[in-house]
């Protein structure tokens, strides 16, 4: 099994998900991350904008992943990655709360 083929246990994407959905999650994390420039262009903006990027792609996703353990442990067969990519969504959802309430 080739460390690039469609079926390696090293690829991002689960088993039975659609690629299609997974980018349009990343997609949508990285265009909402650059809401922060709407405050300005500085470098405060884009630290911003560095900072809700690694909210929703590294901090939030990781923690869900690591709560969700237990059950790869118990469940050999249960795919950590399906909960990182659900943390990424609950992150998604916390940001757009977030910017609900931002002036």
């Amino acid at each position: 099994m080739s460390l690039f083929s469609l079926d390696s246990p090293y690829t991002i994407f689960p088993k039975d998900m659609p690629r299609v959905l997974i980018y349009t999650l990343i997609g949508a994390c990285l265009l909402l991350g650059l809401a922060s420039l709407r405050a300005g262009t500085d470098i405060q903006g884009w630290l911003n904008v560095i900072e809700n990027w690694l909210l929703m792609l590294v901090i939030f996703p990781t923690a869900t992943a690591v709560v969700a353990l237990p059950f790869k442990y118990r469940d050999p067969t249960f795919e950590l990655k399906l909960a990182y990519y659900l943390g990424m969504f609950v992150a998604l959802l916390f940001t757009l709360a977030k910017l609900r309430y931002w002036h």
